[in-house]
């Protein structure tokens, strides 16, 4: 029995469980990812990541840089530098999107890249112990990484990170989404060490990638995971008699096997999920203002093909997102 156990049953009053906030103001609920313009066929790429070029759309897909070449590991992340796309290959490292090698000191974990106004480069790295990020999700992880690259060097400005999954410059600020904290913070320029001011904090999803003022938000938060969290006895279970794929984490699109968790209580009966179970994957981007506060939002419904948003660009008055299986671009940003 746990220390917060035993205080939970002295006096519920003294326990504190997480919580998940509304989609309340502007992320309300709406259909506009529903509604955006598909830019591929559906199922013909995977795409990932995604950057607006004076050229037009370059994007991410398994090996390949659409609009480049393949190479032999993963495309992590893209960005654009001077015009140049790079991308961060896993197991080669910082790249051209023809193939030209910029820097080979950071060849895995990249989550995100941006362009610095110097011509140096930050990328965040998710974790230097799990590959996964439902693995760091439920172990707590907190060893990810903000790199300068600058050149054929590669420098670490920040660890101890909490799954950092964006990563933006705004001025004289650096903005960093930190995924598994639920928040977006900014860090000076010239002080990346230092712990940022928080932008904006306890999202009822966690936040990923990083354009201009737009945010991706790859996965949304539940309280049947917040739940686990809550309790490292029963999170243990799970993860060492349950097989990764069926762990009741956020996914980036969620299917409805017959093996999912739940199968008898209240969130599916007799195979049929009810109307009231968790969200196990969402579709989402949004945009915050100058305060920092989200000023706008698209969705797709919560049974819609559309979940998954890896990605976002956004360039004179254009927003692209990756999806699952496609890319789209709002009609009406």
């Amino acid at each position: 029995m746990s220390l917060a156990t035993v205080k939970e049953w002295l006096n519920p009053g003294w326990v504190r469980r997480r919580t998940v906030p509304p989609m309340d103001t502007g992320l309300r609920p709406n259909l506009r990812l529903d509604d955006a313009a598909e830019l591929l066929t559906p199922g013909e790429y995977q795409p990932d990541d995604v950057v607006l070029t004076a050229g037009g759309v370059v994007f991410s897909s398994g090996n390949r840089v659409i609009g480049g070449r393949e190479f032999p590991g993963r495309v992590a992340a893209l960005a654009v530098r001077d015009g140049e796309v790079l991308a961060a290959v896993d197991g080669v490292g910082i790249v051209t999107a023809t193939g030209e090698q910029v820097c080979t000191a950071v060849k895995s974990g990249v989550t995100a890249l941006a362009a610095a106004p110097d011509g140096s480069l930050l990328a965040t790295i998710g974790s230097t112990r799990e590959a996964q990020w439902a693995r760091a999700l439920v172990t707590g992880d907190r060893s990810g990484r903000l790199v300068r690259i600058d050149g054929g060097r590669a420098d670490v400005v920040a660890e101890g990170l909490a799954w950092p999954s964006g990563v933006g410059v705004s001025g004289d600020e650096v903005r960093l989404s930190l995924s598994l904290e639920h928040r977006i913070e900014a860090r000076p320029l010239g002080a990346l060490g230092k712990r940022g001011r928080p932008v904006i904090e306890n999202l009822p999803v966690y936040p990923g990638r990083i354009s201009g003022d737009w945010i991706a938000a790859p996965y949304v938060r539940n309280r049947v995971t917040e739940l686990l969290l809550d309790e490292p006895a029963l999170l243990a279970e799970m993860t060492a008699t349950i097989s990764p794929d069926e762990w009741f984490v956020p996914r980036l699109h969620a299917g409805n096997p017959f093996t999912d968790t739940m199968q008898m209580g209240q969130l599916r009966v007799l195979g049929v999920v009810k109307s009231w179970a968790p969200a196990r994957s969402c579709g989402l981007v949004f945009r915050l203002d100058e305060s920092g506060r989200v000023a706008e939002s698209a969705h797709a419904r919560v049974d819609s093909p559309r979940h998954g948003v890896t990605g976002v660009a956004a360039r004179d008055g254009r927003v692209v997102v990756t999806v699952h299986g496609n890319l789209l671009e709002l009609r009406d940003a």
